[in-house]
């Protein structure tokens, strides 16, 4: 699961709760702060904190979403940015 945080951009491993009234994988996400990218079947995810980090760079500084990343692959790898995961 490649994480959107506004410390960097993280891939981790996930474990799903496979109880048998477990809520949907997009729920577990939710309830753990963490917005999916996709419904079907969530690769990505973006943490809140990153949402209304973005959020406040765009409506106050003009920030590109693209412009936004490339600050968050830069922050995950000072010397390497491009070689951050970008899906």
């Amino acid at each position: 699961m490649l994480i959107v945080d506004s410390t960097g951009v993280h891939e981790l491993q996930v474990k799903w709760c496979g109880c048998p009234n477990a809520p949907a994988p997009t729920d577990q996400l939710l309830d753990s702060g963490l917005f999916p990218a996709s419904q079907r079947v969530p690769r990505t995810c973006f943490t809140f904190r990153v949402l209304d980090d973005f959020m406040l760079n765009n409506l106050e500084c003009k920030v590109t979403a693209m412009s936004y990343y490339r600050k968050l692959r830069r922050l995950t790898n000072p010397a390497f940015p491009h070689e951050v995961p970008v899906r």
